[in-house]
């Protein structure tokens, strides 16, 4: 204790000296403050130490106690119907569960495309991994009010699977129609779903699981929570986004938000209002000739008519009801001044939840680091994400490629690894370009193995004639978000320069696209190019098209969590990609490194005011000179691919584990 200076609690330095002895024995502490007899310095002093001491024991209990995690998501394939995403969250929840035993962590999924005439009281059987198999119901029924009405709901809990992670489905008539998660995320049903998740997770103890951490997974938890009575408040909650964008509402209808979200007290504020009364029944009026004798009727029958009373002006339709829609959107405003009906709401759900939640992160360091400095990326929620930073971070992404072997004939035509892919992988390209063939494609004799589906349409072919490299692309029908125009451009581009390639396009349900079918009736019309490239609408096996392909293009604007990457360097296809989000993170340039490069990448992001054409075209380019005229090169970047390292290392686990304390 000789170093200790009576007069530094005077200083600025007080707490730097405090933090020195607040290490020592707290006997020897007592006597150096009792030897101080001026009483300020003496409680100030006391009430740091024991302060300190109390946040200590509150912690240590704390972080022992965490364990039980609640993964709340609308998409977890083979548990949600029609799930059309790569990445599984039973796969990152396994591995966590591997390095941290302790840890329980179950998911929450919706229960949607049932029969509109499901009752609770019959067998639920659900299809789960190419099985129909008996879901259980467990004791869990509660009820919600939303939507104008009471909801029942019921909670199932589906059979274990080869992750052992236990997964939970919400059953509602609310939301449970719907058919594909792609719909879930619409208020419709986003609403009720949420509502009917944060009851439910309220009354887990039922089933010995009370959660700590709600890790919410790019939806908006507090959705409509302002008008819920008794809120949970002790359950924390990390909320993670794949891209703020994409969270944004289309339709700015506050009245019907209004309807989806109101509690019983603001709806009879709603149907007691003078000017909503008057408009409710000339819309009621102009669709309907029976009369309405209760409030409750009326907005039961325009609820279920909404979208087919609703116009739009630059279609040429009647305004009238434009007009009625107008007038109940600003009056709802006007009614509920201080709640999240207003811009909030419309333009970005999430905002509400950023503001409530415990924590918030993104699934890439590159595009938190970009949200951060570029406003544009994140639009109305800049703010807000400027003000909450200091309870934000990033996390890695990882991809179990265990899943998707290269000793499986069925996958892929010939098996290869890094020892043997030169002689091998070229018997794949071979097979791919017969099973296009013209003669096959006309006589519908292509290889079933190719598809996951019956009803697959194929346009164009491929010619075994040409010597050259065959670039591969699997976009969804999300065109700005995938750069499918980017695509497009770029293939019609390296078409008009005479480069000698060989184009795959598989976008499923992409024939229902005017976009889509106009580039298709482009190239059907030149004749030169005849053999060169063929569009697949439908679903397709990814592995024997990248075992097949040379390069696979990857022009994505958004920042969206993808397997796409790590599947195609699994199969020897190397990636020119987005300088954007997780793919910067996980993807090398062979120019940037030449050791270990596995790929190309844009210079820029696509989300600038550069033409992204001229962007994403020259890693294209520099990729087809290389493959041309650098085969040793070309060999090496086949090599790194199938060697690099994708799996969910204890880095990627650690960096999830540091949150979940920060998050308690």
């Amino acid at each position: 204790m000789n170093n200790f200076n009576e007069k530094s609690f005077a200083t600025k330095s007080h707490n730097e000296d405090l933090d020195s002895i607040f290490i020592q024995d707290s006997e020897d502490f007592d006597e150096k403050i009792f030897e101080n007899r001026d009483l300020a310095y003496d409680i100030r002093a006391y009430f740091r130490y024991f302060r300190k001491k109390l946040r200590i024991i509150y912690k240590d209990r704390f972080q022992k106690s965490f364990t039980n995690i609640m993964y709340l998501t609308l998409d977890c394939p083979t548990y949600t119907a029609n799930s059309s995403r790569d990445d599984n969250p039973l796969e990152y929840i396994c591995e966590m569960r591997k390095q941290y035993p302790n840890y329980d962590i179950r998911v929450l999924v919706p229960i949607i495309n049932l029969e509109n005439d499901f009752r609770p009281s019959q067998k639920l059987e659900i299809e789960i991994d190419n099985k129909t198999k008996l879901v259980e119901k467990t004791g869990l029924k509660f009820t919600f009010f939303i939507q104008n009405r009471i909801q029942g709901a019921i909670l199932y809990k589906y059979p274990k699977n080869k992750y052992n992670v236990q997964v939970y489905g919400v059953y509602s008539p609310a939301f449970s129609r719907c058919k594909n998660p792609q719909e879930m995320s619409k208020l419709l049903n986003l609403a009720p779903f949420l509502k009917a998740a944060r009851i439910a997770i309220k009354k887990f103890n039922k089933e010995k699981f009370v959660p700590d951490i709600v890790h919410c997974e790019n939806i908006p938890y507090y959705l409509g929570a302002e008008f819920e009575f008794n809120f949970l408040t002790r359950t924390k909650v990390l909320q993670s986004i794949k891209d703020f964008i994409q969270i944004d509402i289309a339709k700015s209808e506050a009245f019907w938000a209004a309807i989806n979200l109101a509690d019983k007290k603001a709806m009879k504020k709603i149907c007691k209002d003078n000017v909503v009364k008057k408009c409710l029944a000339t819309l009621f009026n102009l669709h309907s000739t029976k009369r309405f004798y209760q409030m409750r009727e009326c907005i039961n029958f325009i609820y279920k008519n909404y979208y087919k009373f609703r116009k739009f002006v630059d279609k040429g339709d009647d305004i009238d009801e434009n007009v009625i829609f107008n007038k109940l959107n600003s009056r709802i405003v006007q009614i509920f001044p201080n709640i999240v009906f207003g811009e909030d709401l419309y333009y970005n759900p999430m905002i509400n939840t950023i503001k409530k939640c415990d924590y918030w992160t993104t699934v890439s360091k590159t595009y938190y680091d970009e949200i951060l400095e570029n406003s544009n990326l994140s639009g109305k929620m800049f703010k807000i994400i400027e003000k909450t930073k200091d309870k934000s971070d990033f996390l890695y992404y990882g991809c179990d490629l265990n899943n998707y072997p290269r000793v499986n004939t069925r996958d892929i035509y010939q098996c290869f690894n890094v020892e043997n892919f030169r002689e091998l992988r070229k018997f794949n390209k071979k097979a791919i370009l017969k099973e296009f063939s013209e003669d096959r494609i006309k006589t519908n004799f292509v290889d079933p193995t190719l598809f996951k589906g019956e009803n697959v349409k194929i346009v164009g072919s491929l010619d075994s004639f040409y010597d050259s490299p065959i670039l591969f692309a699997n976009p969804n029908t999300e065109i700005f978000a995938n750069g499918t125009d980017i695509l497009f451009n770029t293939i019609l581009k390296l078409f008009e320069l005479h480069k000698n390639i060989q184009v795959i396009i598989c976008i499923k349900d992409g024939l229902k696209l005017n976009f889509v079918n106009n580039w298709i009736d482009f190239l059907s019309q030149n004749k030169y190019l005849k053999g060169r490239w063929v569009f697949i609408d439908g679903d397709i096996n990814k592995q024997k098209f990248l075992a097949a392909s040379d390069m696979i293009l990857i022009p994505r604007r958004a920042n969206m969590t993808t397997q796409e990457h790590y599947l195609a360097m699994n199969y020897g296809c190397v990636p020119v990609v987005s300088r954007s989000g997780i793919l910067n993170d996980t993807i090398s340039d062979i120019f940037d490194d030449i050791t270990n490069g596995c790929g190309f990448k844009t210079k820029v992001g696509l989300l600038t005011e550069e033409d992204t054409n001229e962007v994403f075209l020259s890693p294209v380019i520099k990729a087809l000179n290389l493959y041309q005229n650098n085969p040793s090169s070309w060999n090496l970047l086949i090599k790194n691919c199938l060697n690099h390292p994708s799996g969910w290392s204890f880095k990627i686990l650690e960096k999830y584990n540091q949150i979940y304390k920060k998050v308690m």
